[in-house]
């Protein structure tokens, strides 16, 4: 679908379906402005026909019939309507509110849980690209499209307001509201002026939120590194730079409002005046010459309440709905891109789903490049893994460990070559289902505020007590929960803080576990553990690797030296491969890694002791 506006598409593709809702308060709203405009027309007549006895009774669009002749059963009748339009309005401005702004939440709802999902089902280097930003995007700009509803909730009302009062001055006295239609014109043209003037000053407005909350987020994130480097003033002048552009920016708009607003109040201010000064030389000296109709001192005053409800409606249209319109348009240049994310880019929803029984993997000839970078970081990669083997993907820093295990996963699709399940391509197949067969261990597992049952249960929200533990004895982590205050009860706090690495580490060892996956990838599980940890995760390796295949990225050696085939990539390329014991008598770059590592290349007995112990462990 494609629409010419951020605001257009939003409306098409959100609001649409509750267009009846929409049109319903709408319509309600308007009855109710016209019920409004009522007690000035009829306090109009009563003060002409009652009190100065100038003229006959008589109410416009009403037969004479049915207005009473005497003055007692005209003033009941003044009265009456004034109650009737009270309660005419209050009930259809009551009802119509409810109705628009229901359809209002539900589209707003809407569009946040579209453009969460949206974000979600992105690949993952667009998050890796645009974290911060994305954050912003959805935890600001999408609500403040509220502002946008907020204006054309206004527009409608203040819109309503307008052409009500406008059509009562036609009805009383058409020469009269052809002069007075001349002074929201005025109001208008100076409101496009100003429309102008703020569109770029909201734009500006937004970015900087989305500047100042990343800065926000990296400090509060960062905040161990910032202590422990004695960094406090850095992020505090790196924020107070980013709070001081959003400042500005805010303070310019904030100006602009703020003189319009001035401006246009005056410019009602003077129509008025303007109303009184036509109007009481049209009632002392007669009607001007070009026009025809008469004036009377009631018709005027219901101009001249009409005029503010007239000149009132057009300076709010001007200030409080461009100011809304703006801001949240603002918002929707940011938020539509995310919605109309190219679904090329995005997990095929319609692919056929993968079947996977044995949990046989082959890379065939696969190359990678990240974004715009000039060297890849896998070049024509192959490597085998029959069901059941243990694979470990070692190798230096920046060699392409991690993302060869994540492509496995999709998070990135190859540039070249393919990967097979059980012979079968997965670029072919529903991203959903891949990651059914694959579970995943990262080097800083991310648990969620909960307990330790919710967070092995993640993947298997209705898993029972008995499947959590289950999973949790396979990964060596049953007898650390049953030792906390309530066990698999227990809450583990925002992102697991109550716990060690090592724990974190074998809790999601086990919500890894808990589906049973035929395929489990360890991205440097051990990277960030202690030795007695990684002894245990280790030992978790070993028994998780008799049923299903593992690969293992590792960073210690000592981590896959059990592994059936060890694979080493140095700078992006497969240089060796082969069990621990073929590449330490190969003495390449393996045998090297392994003597760092051991202490033998420093030629420290003590290093290689502690080593060695580590490695046996």
């Amino acid at each position: 679908m494609s629409t010419s506006t951020p605001v257009r598409y939003l409306l098409h593709r959100f609001a649409r379906r509750r267009s009846p809702q929409f049109v319903g308060g709408t319509l309600l709203i308007l009855l109710a402005l016209a019920f409004q405009r009522v007690p000035a027309l009829v306090i109009g007549v009563a003060l002409d026909s009652l009190l100065l006895e100038s003229q006959a009774f008589g109410l416009p669009l009403v037969p004479d019939g049915l207005v009473p002749d005497e003055a007692g059963a005209q003033a009941t009748l003044v009265v009456a309507l004034l109650a009737v339009a009270v309660a005419g309005e209050s009930l259809c401005r009551w009802y119509g509110t409810l109705v628009y702004e229901r359809a209002n939440l539900e589209t707003l709802h809407d569009i946040r849980t579209t453009a969460f999902e949206t974000a979600t089902g992105l690949p993952l280097a667009a998050h890796q690209e645009a974290e911060n930003d994305l954050l912003s995007v959805l935890n600001d700009d999408v609500d403040n499209l509220e502002d946008l509803s907020d204006g054309g909730r206004a527009a409608v009302v203040y819109g309503g307001e307008l052409l009500t009062a406008f059509a009562f001055m036609l009805l009383l006295n058409w020469n009269l509201a052809l002069i007075v239609a001349v002074l929201p014109v005025v109001v208008a043209i100076t409101a496009r002026y100003y429309a102008g003037l703020l569109e770029p000053r909201y734009d500006a407005v937004r970015s900087n939120v989305g500047r100042l909350n990343a800065r926000l987020r990296d400090a509060i994130e960062g905040i161990r590194s910032v202590k422990s480097l004695v960094r406090e003033d850095h992020e505090a002048d790196r924020l107070g730079d980013a709070s001081n552009a959003y400042k500005r920016s805010a303070w310019s708009a904030l100006k602009l409002r703020a003189i319009y607003n001035r401006v246009s109040w005056l410019l009602a201010v003077a129509g008025v005046w303007f109303l009184f000064g036509v109007g009481s030389y049209w009632i002392l000296t007669g009607v001007p010459a070009l026009f025809t109709q008469s004036l009377t001192a009631g018709t005027l005053l219901t101009f001249i309440m009409y005029t503010f409800s007239l000149m009132d409606p057009t300076r709010k249209l001007a200030v409080e709905v461009i100011d809304k319109i703006e801001s949240g348009q603002a918002s929707s240049r940011r938020v539509v891109p995310l919605l109309r994310h190219d679904a090329a880019e995005r997990p095929d929803e319609d692919a056929p789903p993968l079947s996977v029984t044995e949990g046989a993997v082959e890379y065939d000839d696969v190359s990678f490049t990240y974004g715009d970078a000039e060297r890849p970081t896998l070049e024509a990669v192959s490597l085998d893994a029959e069901a059941g083997d243990f694979v470990g993907i070692v190798g230096h820093s920046g060699a392409g460990k991690s993302t060869l295990v994540t492509l496995l996963l999709r998070f990135h699709e190859p540039d070249v070559g393919e990967i097979r399940l059980d012979g079968r391509s997965i670029a072919d197949h529903s991203v959903e289902s891949l990651r059914e067969h694959v579970g995943y261990v990262g080097q800083d597992p991310f648990l969620f505020p909960g307990t330790v049952h919710e967070n092995v249960a993640y993947a298997d929200p209705g898993a029972s007590r008995e499947a959590v533990v289950a999973a949790a004895k396979r990964a060596s982590a049953h007898e650390f929960v049953t030792e906390l205050p309530d066990g698999y009860d227990t809450t583990v706090g925002e992102r697991g803080t109550t716990l060690s690495g090592g724990q974190r580490q074998r809790l999601a060892i086990a919500r890894a576990l808990l589906t049973d996956p035929e395929i489990l990838v360890f991205d440097e599980a051990t990277s960030h553990v202690d030795t007695e940890t990684e002894a245990e995760i280790q030992r978790t390796l070993r028994e998780v690797a008799r049923d299903r295949t593992v690969f293992a990225v590792a960073h210690r050696l000592s981590t896959v030296r059990q592994a059936d085939r060890i694979v080493v990539l140095e700078d992006g390329r497969v240089t060796e491969r082969g069990t621990h014991d073929e590449l330490v008598a190969q003495d390449g770059s393996y045998a090297a890694l392994w003597s760092v590592q051991t202490g033998a290349a420093a030629g420290s007995d003590d290093a290689a002791g502690v080593a060695h112990t580590e490695v046996q462990g």
